[in-house]
């Protein structure tokens, strides 16, 4: 019964780090560069809703995911040229996107199906469904944990070590770095400041909104309100935590998917002496604290946040 309860906890933990850890890596990529993109929340939900309706009019799953993809993208070009391009600030646009996205998203969504969309709302009949990597799967224990997971799961962990790789062991990674320190120096050096942060925005969009289709077509079968919940912020907060380091995200990314697989169970129990709204509220809260602990000693980079404007 334990090591069920153990095994059971681990294995959603796994599945439910997926959306955040490809969305932290991606923005981490993203502030390397100097560029705070608080956008990824709306990104996100708008991955998931354009998921779902693709696939609820297409039964395409496929199709649907690379539609969030391209929806992702859309999300992050508008923020790069309105932060990139005509540096605006880019904490106040990414907040303001995503407003703009939550209000949109609600109304294209009761727009298409009604606007009284309860007590049942529409739905997918296939979702994303996990896949059985052979021989390794088969193994005693540690198969269904490790490896009976959807192909993104692999995907984001594959994706974590890459990062790190890109980072601190190629000419690519320094320039980034380089750019996020002194965007002014690495421009007299000859790097291309904007160029290379467009296309870390573009590949963090479709990243992102690969992630924010997750949600509705993999975890749900359904496109509900605000579905992505703040996971945008909680990885923005994980980076942070991580301090902009890919392979210690992956752990920080665990660390908050295993409490927060812990309140789904303590929910699931239905245990009197823990209240139901401290169990929600468990893996928010304890990020704040680890936050609050660990996150005031992280240097991030130098320029992050701080517009960039070309002076030669």
């Amino acid at each position: 019964m334990v090591t069920e309860l153990i095994s059971g906890a681990i294995y959603s933990s796994i599945t439910l780090l997926t959306p955040l850890l490809l969305v932290g890596l991606a923005e981490l990529l993203v502030e390397r560069s100097g560029i705070l993109n608080l956008n990824v929340e709306g990104s996100m939900l708008m991955g998931a809703f354009t998921a779902f309706m693709v696939a609820y009019y297409t039964q395409d799953l496929g199709i649907a995911t690379l539609s969030a993809a391209l929806a992702g993208i859309i999300m992050c070009m508008l923020f790069s040229i309105l932060t990139v391009s005509l540096s605006l600030d880019q904490m106040v646009t990414g907040l303001a996107m995503n407003i703009l996205t939550i209000g949109v998203t609600s109304y294209l969504y009761r727009a298409s199906f009604g606007w009284y969309v309860s007590p049942i709302p529409p739905h997918i009949k296939e979702t994303i469904k996990p896949i059985e990597i052979p021989v390794l799967s088969e193994m005693p224990f540690i198969g269904d944990i490790l490896f009976k997971h959807m192909p993104h799961t692999y995907l984001a962990v594959i994706f974590a070590f890459t990062a790190w790789w890109v980072l601190f062991k190629t000419d690519w990674g320094l320039r980034i770095r380089a750019i996020g320190e002194d965007p002014q120096v690495a421009d007299y050096l000859g790097i291309n400041v904007n160029s290379t942060r467009y296309i870390l925005l573009l590949i963090e969009g479709a990243v992102v909104g690969i992630a924010g289709s997750l949600l509705s077509i993999a975890y749900y079968n359904m496109f509900l309100d605000n579905m992505t919940q703040g996971r945008g912020y909680i990885a923005i907060a994980l980076v942070i935590l991580a301090r902009w380091n890919p392979l210690l995200l992956l752990a920080g990314s665990f660390l908050f998917s295993l409490i927060d697989a812990i309140q789904l169970r303590i929910l699931a129990l239905g245990l009197t002496f823990f209240p139901s709204q401290l169990s929600l509220m468990l893996p928010y809260l304890v990020t704040i604290i680890i936050l609050l602990v660990a996150g005031r000693k992280a240097k991030g980079p130098a320029a992050l946040a701080k517009p960039f404007k070309k002076t030669r």
